[in-house]
């Protein structure tokens, strides 16, 4: 039985209007070694017709019979995959042509590495989005806020079957957050500053059309993150932290009990050691000063 080297999951939803350019940037890679699982979750336009009007046998499509969401469409994708990695993909996006060869080749090189990320630029501008690249201070930095562009990543496929690594669906708008935060606790990630994606800009995506409730849930994955501290928050400090971590002034917060928050996060992970000790003081300090200055500036 021939197993690809790479296995592409791309869910579409009502994506006609992208989704040819998509599929073309995928199937005109460099290295041909893959599988494209393109779930049609319930679209309701000619997505369906567009993906069925391409003959290649690289192509698996899943038709779903309603609309499920984003993260239900993936987990779908994610249960018949059969390459040795996983490689994320957005319908609305495109990759660049050497893409899966950079990665392939970064991972086959590095096999401590659990998950390789990219840099990607908007399709309205030439910046790329560079980012950290040392392990233990990614780690840190998902305390904050979804820190590495889900869609730039290739996970190795063992590790999400050892670990059972699906989307939570009850997260429902923020669940790469979620996934990449527990991809972090079972395995060291990497991320490389290469261009790898082209990432686009619209009312229709979730990051637009549904910011407040992908913070809502995005305030619950940072909570359950003080579960590496050790520590069972009461709800007064699920408050304090989350106004001390998105840097948002809550007036029933002074500065003591914002020192005293961070004591008791450097001590809890000296007993835990998840986190880099001298990485996380500098982290936590740093946060405290932005947070203090705009305290004085009220």
């Amino acid at each position: 039985m021939y197993l690809p080297a790479i296995s592409v999951i791309m869910p579409v939803y009502n994506g006609a209007m992208y989704i040819q350019e998509a599929m073309d940037s995928i199937l005109s890679q460099s290295m041909p070694d893959f599988e494209l699982i393109i779930v049609n979750d319930g679209s309701t336009d000619h997505s369906s017709e567009i993906v069925h009007s391409y003959f290649d046998k690289r192509i698996k499509i899943i038709d779903l019979p309603k609309s499920t969401g984003c993260f239900p469409a993936r987990n779908t994708g994610l249960r018949v995959v059969a390459g040795k990695y996983i490689c994320m993909m957005d319908a609305d996006d495109v990759i660049v042509p050497d893409r899966f060869e950079k990665q392939y080749r970064f991972m086959e090189e590095n096999p401590e590495i659990g998950m390789v990320s990219g840099t990607y630029q908007t399709f309205t501008g030439n910046r790329q989005n560079f980012k950290e690249t040392d392990y233990e201070a990614i780690k840190i930095l998902f305390l904050r806020h979804c820190y590495l562009c889900h869609a730039t990543s290739m996970i190795r496929t063992v590790l999400v079957q050892k670990h059972d690594l699906y989307y939570n669906e009850t997260y429902t708008y923020a669940s790469d957050y979620d996934w990449q935060v527990r991809v972090l606790s079972f395995a060291p990630v990497a991320h490389v500053n290469d261009l790898v994606y082209r990432y686009r800009v619209h009312a229709q995506q979730i990051s637009t059309s549904k910011r407040h409730e992908q913070n809502f849930f995005a305030d619950q994955i940072r909570v359950s993150q003080l579960s590496f501290f050790g520590i069972e928050p009461t709800e007064f400090e699920k408050k304090l932290h989350l106004s001390f971590i998105n840097g948002i002034i809550d007036h029933r917060i002074d500065k003591k009990m914002i020192d005293q928050w961070i004591e008791r996060l450097i001590e809890a992970n000296r007993r835990t050691q998840y986190y880099s000790q001298k990485k996380l003081q500098n982290f936590l300090q740093a946060h405290r000063y932005r947070y203090i200055h705009q305290i004085k500036q009220i």
